[in-house]
């Protein structure tokens, strides 16, 4: 009976450090770590069980969220370990194979490719950010600094107070449109710094308030592949957005560094 493979990335065979590999358990807790050579690439995997990941199993199990966080957080946790041994493409959670023969085809369809993506990777790392505003302090700076609002504001003063009432209606709105422009002039200007640091970058899904159960607004999300020699720069570069823009309600997260899941097609990779 063919074995069913779990696969949780593809590295360069020249860099496979089988020593260090033979000594963990794969996503079961009990099956070592295989590496299967393919060409100039090589497979990482480990065998696991029907009766848990098997086609049909998987169909239960994906049902029972206790089970699917233990296993997926398991799954990145084994991304990261890899990370740090070699250049890797991480493979999403539960990428399985039904035989050696399924992940062989698929190795040497591939080869080529994952070859030049793995070179392209080679010696860089992911990091992500995070922006957040609190607009109710970024709404008090602009109607205490902004210009325009400032102007506007010496013109209300010297019309009578019928007009002025109006006339406040219609600037606090300006006001809401003033903070909503400039939230994104913020981290337009913030990206393309940053940029100057990386060689790739790709913007994530924004999520809300009853997402990030945080009080302040996500205004960018987002991913950057750097190079390592530039990674202490784009930190620093980070840390002193944060510090100047602290008084207008500006936090910025920053994590990493994280196996490169938005910079390999084969994160995307379909179960074998």
């Amino acid at each position: 009976m063919e074995r069913l493979l779990y696969l949780y990335g593809i590295i360069l065979h020249e860099e496979a450090n089988t020593s260090a590999l033979s000594k963990w358990t794969g996503i079961d807790g009990h099956t070592n770590f295989e590496v299967l050579n393919y060409g100039e690439c090589a497979a990482i995997v480990s065998s696991v069980k029907q009766d848990e990941f098997g086609e049909e199993a998987l169909e239960e199990k994906t049902k029972k969220m206790d089970w699917v966080q233990e296993k997926a957080y398991l799954h990145h946790k084994i991304l990261m370990a890899l990370t740090d041994l070699s250049t890797l493409i991480p493979m999403k959670f539960c990428t399985i194979f039904q035989s050696e023969k399924s992940l062989k085809k698929k190795m040497e369809a591939h080869e080529k490719e994952w070859r030049a993506i793995l070179h392209q990777l080679s010696g860089k790392e992911e990091w992500n950010v995070k922006i957040y505003n609190q607009p109710e302090r970024l709404k008090e700076q602009i109607a205490d600094q902004h210009p325009v609002i400032q102007k506007k504001k010496d013109q209300i003063a010297q019309l009578s107070k019928g007009m002025q009432y109006l006339q406040r209606k219609k600037l606090d709105q300006q006001i809401d449109d003033q903070v909503i422009q400039e939230q994104q002039n913020y981290v337009r200007h913030l990206h393309r710094e940053w940029q100057a640091f990386s060689v790739d970058s790709a913007e994530k899904k924004i999520w809300n308030k009853s997402v990030t159960g945080k009080e302040e607004d996500m205004c960018w999300n987002g991913a950057f592949l750097i190079d390592l020699e530039n990674v202490e720069g784009f930190l620093g570069k980070v840390t002193e957005a944060n510090e100047q823009g602290e008084q207008a309600g500006w936090v910025i997260e920053v994590t990493g560094p994280w196996p490169p899941y938005h910079f390999s097609t084969l994160s995307k990779s379909e179960v074998g």
